[in-house]
C-alpha cells in the first residue's frame, strides 16, 4: 500500500484522484498490519511530510502519519524513537538539512503519540539538551518560531533546572541577530510574528521560573551595552522586556545603576540602543523601561550620560511620532527627555525645525492618537518656550503656527517642568557635560548659566561688547592689586580667545555677587550692573592710593578711574521755590539713567522754565521750536529709528524727555526752601551736564503693587532708536565745538547752553517674564567701535532695517547664556511685538566720536592708547592656550568614552579655576 500511495501522489493524475487515494489509505489504517507494513507506511508518510514538493503532498503525508500512528501506537513508538529524533535534529532528513522548519512541525506531530509512553521522560530529557544546542547554534527567526510552537505544545521539552537560565540567556543572544531582510509588507509582518513567538519562549520560562529573569536581563544588558562592532544588536530585543513584570523594574534598575562593574560608556551605549527599540511595534512597556533606567541614572547623578543620550537620540525619538504604530511609546519618552533636560535649550532647539511639519501632519490625520499626540506636543512646546525664553528669531516660525491653538496655563507649565527635572547638580558638571558642540558661527563665546545667573551673563556680554571698555580692561596692568578687575580681565580674555562654545563664569560670580543676593535665585540685572560698576570704581580708587604718591594720586583722581571715564556722567538737579524764586543746585555723578515710564494719559507738553533762554537741540526733522523750549517729543537718530506707532506708543526719547521734564513739588511733596525756612511749592528740573562715553539707560519697568504686595512688571512696548540724541547743558562755548552739526545757544543769565550729543545703540538687555523675581535675561549687542561719520551711520541704520547686508557695526548678535547667534536690529525692535513678556530693560549707547569735543576726545584717546597697549599677561595667555588644547583633546574623544572625557575635563577645569 505504501508503494501505491507514493506512486499515485507522484503521478500526473488529477488532484481529486490523489485525494481519493489518500482517503482510502487513511481509512485502512484501522486494519491490523504487521510491523513491517506499519514501518513502511511510517516511512512513506514521513517522506511526503518532509520532502513533499507541494503543500498538498506535505498535508497528505501528515494525514497518513497521524492515522497510522493513532491506530498502531506501539509500532510508531518503535519507529519514532530517540535515535531517529536525534538524527533528525542533528543531521536532518536527507536531502533536507537540520535547519529545516519542517522538521519541527514533524516532531510536533510525532510527539503527540509518544508523550504518554513510559519512556517519555528520557525522550524529553534528550529533547531539552537538543533544544539548548539548537538555540546555541543561533537559528533564524522562522526556525525559532517553529521551535517556540513545539515548546509551547510540549513544555516538557524546555530545558529544566540550571539549564533554563542558560537557555534564556542563549535565546537573547539569538534574538540579537534577527534582522528583517525584506521590505515587502507581508514579509515584515511575518518577521514580526516570528520574533514575537520566539520571545514568547522567554515568557513561558519566566512564568514558571522567576529566578531566571534577573540573569536573563543581565545578559540582555551585556548584549545592548557592548561596544559597536560588525554586529549591531537587533531591535527585536525590544520584544523581550515586555514580558518582564513591571513590579521588578525598580529593583532591576537599582541593581544596574549601582553596579560598579558597569562603566559609564556601557550605560550610555545601552540607553542609546534602548531608544532605538521605540521603532519596534507590537510591544508594551519599552518606554517605561527607558524612562525608569534614565531616572535611575539621574538618581546616581551620572548626568553626562543623560545629556549625551538626550542630545544624540532626541531627534530620532521625535521622528517616530509621524508613525501611529509606535507613536504612544515615542511620545512618552520624548516628553521625559524634554522635561528632564532643563540645563540647556539645546535638546529643544534640535527639534524646532521639525515641529511645524509634525503639527501639520497630526492636524491632517483624523485619528484619536493624532489628536492626543498633537495636544501633548503643543503642551510640551509651550512649556519649553516658557522655560527657555530669549530666542525670538528661532521661535517665531513655531509661534506663528500655534498662535491659534490652545495654550496651557502658566501653573500647568510650571507643574510639568517641576515634575521631571533632574535634581540640582554641581555647576561645573552642568556647565561642561554638554555634548561638545562646535563654537558658534558668530565666533563669539557664550557664558554658562550657573543657576539663574542670566542676569549676570547678559550684563557681562553687554560690557564685553562695549569695545572701548573691553580693550581698556584687557590692557590694564597691575591687576594683582585689583582682584575684581583682574577677574573681569580674565573673563574678557577667555571670551575673546577661547575656542569653547561657552565658558563658565563661576569664579567671577563668586567674586562679584552682592552679599544680599541669594545664590541660585533670579536677581535684577540693573541692580547687579550698578553694584559691579561701583565695586570696580572703588577698587581702582583704593588701588591707585596704594601705589601712587600724593601728587600723582591727586592727578589720577582728577582724571578718574576707568569706570568713571567710560561710564561716568554728571547731572544737575535744580529746584526753584515758587514763592521766593530762589534756585538751589545739586550736582551728582551717575553711571546710568533710570527712566520711568510716564503714567497713562500723561502729557509731555510741559514748559522748561528754569532758564529764561531757549535751549537748542538738533533733531533729524528740524531744530527745536524756540517757542516751546525743550521739546519733549524729541525725536532721534535716523530713518531707521523708531518713533511712536500703534505697536509702540512710547519711545526711549519720550522717556528721556519725561525724565528731563519739570516736576511740580506740591502737597505732601512740598519743597523745604532754606530761604523761606518753610515748605513751599516748587519746581524741580534735572539736567545732564556731562555726557558719558557709554550712556547706560535703565527702564523702570517694575513697580510695587500694594494689592499683591509684590513688584509687578510694566509691559508697555518702548521703541528703541538706533541713534539717540540727548540734550546736555554745557558751559558757554562756540556751538561748533560741541560736534559736527550740533547747535548751541548761549544763556544770557546762566552762562550755559544746551547741545545735542549723539549716541549709537550698542546693546540691549531684554527681560522675559512678568516679575523681577522670575523670568530670564538675554542680550542683543553689536560691535560699536565708532569713528564713522554721521551720514555713514545713517546709511548703516537704513541697511539694518531693510536688508541682510552685514558690516562690523551693523551686525547684531543675540547672547543667551551659552548660545550666541546672528541677529538684526529688526529683531531688537520687534521683540516685544512678537513676545509681549520680552521687554527691553537696560540699554548701552556709545557716544559718537566728535572731532572737536574736548572731553570726548580725551576719553577716546585714552581708549586708543589702551588698544595699542601690551598684549595679554603671559600667565593668562598660557592658561587660555592650555584650556583650548584641553578642549580640542576632549572634542576628539571617541563616542563610547565621552562621559569619561567629560569628567576628566571637569577636574582639569577645577584646577585651572583654582590656579
Amino acid at each position: 500500500m505504501d508503494k501505491i500511495l507514493e506512486a499515485v501522489l507522484m503521478s500526473p493524475h488529477s488532484k481529486a484522484v490523489k485525494q481519493g487515494m489518500v482517503k482510502r489509505v487513511t481509512e485502512s489504517a484501522a486494519q491490523p498490519l504487521d510491523r513491517e507494513q506499519c514501518t513502511a507506511m511510517f516511512n512513506v508518510a514521513t517522506k511526503l511530510f518532509l520532502l513533499g514538493e507541494s503543500q498538498f503532498k506535505r498535508d497528505a503525508g501528515k494525514e497518513v502519519l497521524e492515522a497510522f500512528a493513532h491506530h498502531h501506537q506501539g509500532e510508531f513508538e518503535e519507529f519514532f524513537n530517540a535515535r531517529f529524533v536525534l538524527d533528525l535534529l542533528q543531521q536532518g532528513y536527507v536531502p533536507l538539512g537540520k535547519r529545516s522548519p519542517q522538521i519541527f512541525d514533524y516532531l510536533q506531530v510525532g510527539l503527540r503519540y509518544v508523550a504518554e509512553s513510559p519512556s517519555s521522560a528520557d525522550f524529553f530529557h534528550l529533547l531539552q539538551i537538543e533544544v539548548l544546542r539548537i538555540i546555541c547554534e543561533r537559528p533564524g527567526p522562522e526556525l525559532c518560531a517553529r521551535l517556540a510552537r513545539l515548546l509551547s505544545r510540549y513544555p516538557q521539552s524546555v530545558p529544566s533546572g540550571n539549564l533554563q537560565t542558560v537557555f534564556c540567556q542563549q535565546l537573547i543572544q539569538t534574538i540579537k541577530l534577527f534582522h528583517c531582510q525584506c521590505d515587502a509588507e507581508d514579509d515584515v509582518v511575518t518577521f514580526l510574528e516570528h520574533v514575537t513567538k520566539t520571545s514568547g519562549m522567554l515568557q513561558s520560562v519566566w512564568r514558571t521560573n522567576v529566578t531566571s529573569i534577573l540573569p536573563s536581563l543581565k545578559e540582555l544588558f551585556i548584549v545592548i551595552s557592548s561596544p559597536g562592532g560588525s554586529i549591531v544588536p537587533s531591535n527585536a530585543l525590544a520584544s523581550v522586556v515586555q514580558f518582564v513584570p513591571l513590579e521588578m523594574m525598580e529593583g532591576v534598575v537599582r541593581n544596574l545603576t549601582n553596579e560598579k562593574n558597569i562603566s559609564d560608556a556601557q550605560m550610555l551605549t545601552a540607553l542609546c540602543r534602548m531608544m532605538e527599540w521605540l521603532s519596534w511595534p507590537f510591544t508594551k512597556n519599552t518606554d517605561k523601561w527607558i524612562i525608569s533606567l534614565m531616572k535611575g541614572v539621574a538618581a546616581v547623578k551620572k548626568f553626562a550620560i543623560l545629556i549625551e543620550v538626550t542630545l544624540t537620540k532626541i531627534e530620532e525619538v521625535f521622528s517616530k511620532l509621524f508613525y501611529p504604530i509606535v507613536r504612544e511609546g515615542a511620545l512618552s519618552v520624548l516628553s521625559y527627555l524634554l522635561l528632564s533636560f532643563q540645563q540647556s535649550p539645546e535638546a529643544f532647539h534640535l527639534l524646532l525645525p521639525q515641529i511645524p511639519q509634525l503639527i501639520s501632519a497630526l492636524s491632517a490625520e483624523e485619528s484619536d492618537t493624532a489628536k492626543h499626540c498633537l495636544t501633548q506636543l503643543l503642551e510640551l512646546t509651550h512649556c519649553l518656550l516658557f522655560r527657555f525664553p530669549g530666542f525670538p528669531d528661532l521661535y517665531q516660525p513655531v509661534l506663528e503656527l500655534i498662535k491659534d491653538l490652545p495654550v496651557p496655563s502658566e501653573g500647568r507649565m510650571k507643574l510639568l517642568l517641576s515634575q521631571n527635572a533632574w535634581e540640582p547638580q554641581k555647576t561645573d558638571q552642568v556647565s561642561f557635560c554638554h555634548r561638545l558642540r562646535p563654537k558658534s558661527q558668530t565666533g563669539k563665546t557664550g557664558l554658562v548659566n550657573l543657576g539663574n545667573t542670566c542676569y549676570m551673563n547678559s550684563v557681562i556680554q553687554a560690557l564685553f561688547m562695549a569695545s572701548d571698555f573691553r580693550h581698556a580692561v584687557m590692557s590694564l596692568k597691575y591687576c594683582d592689586l585689583l582682584p575684581l578687575m583682574g577677574k573681569l580681565q580674565q573673563l574678557f580674555a577667555f571670551l575673546e580667545h577661547s575656542q569653547r562654545p561657552a565658558i563658565s563664569p563661576d569664579s567671577f560670580l563668586a567674586a562679584s555677587i552682592p552679599a544680599w543676593f541669594n545664590p541660585g535665585s533670579q536677581q535684577d540685572c540693573s541692580e547687579y550692573l550698578k553694584y559691579l560698576l561701583d565695586r570696580l570704581h572703588e577698587e581702582e580708587k583704593r588701588g591707585s592710593q596704594k601705589t601712587r604718591t600724593s601728587s600723582s594720586a591727586a592727578a589720577a583722581d582728577e582724571k578718574g578711574t576707568l569706570i568713571k571715564r567710560m561710564f561716568g556722567g554728571k547731572m544737575v538737579t535744580r529746584i526753584r521755590c515758587l514763592r521766593c524764586h530762589n534756585i538751589s543746585r545739586r550736582e551728582e555723578a551717575f553711571t546710568d539713567l533710570s527712566l520711568a515710564l510716564p503714567p497713562p494719559n500723561h502729557s509731555l507738553e510741559r514748559s522748561f522754565i528754569i532758564s529764561p533762554s531757549q535751549p537748542m537741540v538738533e533733531t533729524i526733522a528740524a531744530s527745536l521750536d524756540s517757542n516751546k523750549g525743550l521739546d519733549h517729543t524729541l525725536s532721534s537718530g535716523t530713518s531707521g529709528e523708531q518713533t511712536r506707532t500703534s505697536e509702540a506708543s512710547l519711545s526711549v526719547p519720550d522717556l528721556i524727555n519725561f525724565f528731563l521734564s519739570p516736576e511740580m513739588l506740591t502737597g505732601e511733596n512740598k519743597y523745604h526752601c532754606q530761604k523761606c525756612s518753610s515748605l513751599q511749592n516748587a519746581e524741580k528740573v534735572v539736567e545732564v551736564t556731562y555726557g558719558p562715553h557709554y550712556l547706560i539707560l535703565t527702564l523702570l519697568r517694575f513697580s510695587f503693587d500694594l494689592r499683591t504686595m509684590r513688584r509687578k512688571k510694566i509691559l508697555d512696548n518702548v521703541s528703541i532708536p538706533l541713534v539717540l540724541k540727548i540734550p546736555v547743558r554745557v558751559a558757554s562755548r562756540e556751538p561748533e565745538s560741541i560736534g559736527p552739526g550740533n547747535v548751541g545757544s548761549e544763556s544770557s543769565t546762566e552762562g550755559s547752553a544746551y547741545v545735542s550729543m549723539t549716541y549709537d545703540l550698542g546693546s540691549v538687555v531684554v527681560h522675559s517674564g512678568l516679575s523681577s523675581e522670575s523670568g530670564h535675561y538675554y542680550c542683543y549687542a553689536r560691535e560699536c567701535d565708532g569713528g564713522a561719520s554721521e551720514k555713514q551711520s545713517d546709511r548703516d541704520a537704513d541697511a539694518q532695517m531693510s536688508g541682510p547686508q552685514r558690516t562690523s557695526e551693523n551686525q547684531w548678535f543675540l547672547f543667551n547664556d551659552t548660545w550666541v547667534s546672528f541677529s538684526s536690529f529688526e529683531s531688537v525692535t520687534n521683540v516685544t511685538t512678537h513676545f509681549p513678556k520680552d521687554t527691553a530693560y537696560v540699554m548701552f549707547y556709545r557716544l559718537r566720536p566728535s572731532q572737536h569735543a574736548e572731553a570726548e576726545r580725551e576719553c577716546i584717546l585714552d581708549a586708543h592708547k589702551l588698544h595699542g597697549g601690551k598684549s595679554l599677561d603671559k600667565e593668562l595667555s598660557e592658561a587660555i592656550t592650555k584650556d583650548n588644547t584641553l578642549h580640542l583633546q576632549v572634542s576628539r574623544c571617541p563616542f563610547d568614552i565621552f562621559p569619561i572625557c567629560v569628567f576628566h575635563l571637569v577636574g582639569c577645569l577645577e584646577n585651572i579655576n583654582t590656579s
